[in-house]
């Protein structure tokens, strides 16, 4: 694992813990309009957030699991790359 793929990993991470505020946040402090379409469509925008957003913290855990994992596994074969 190149360090700069780390380093990129790292900042998608932060955008997606602030995608995923932002959007909680704006979520709770919604205003929502009266009416059958606006309830329907503010439970749709329920299911939708309740789906991706574990499925997309999901990839993003099991991508620094094999991220470090690989990293791991270069200082167990004695890697004599250095690592700056």
């Amino acid at each position: 694992m190149n360090r700069d793929d780390l380093t990129d990993l790292r900042r998608n991470t932060v955008i997606w813990i602030a995608v995923v505020l932002w959007l909680g946040v704006s979520y709770l402090l919604a205003i929502a309009p009266a009416g059958p379409y606006a309830n329907a469509l503010q439970t749709a925008f329920t299911v939708f957030l309740a789906v991706v957003i574990p499925l997309v913290s999901l990839l993003i855990a099991a991508t620094w699991v094999l991220a470090l994992r690989g990293r791991g596994r270069g200082r167990e074969r004695g890697s004599k790359t250095p690592r700056s």
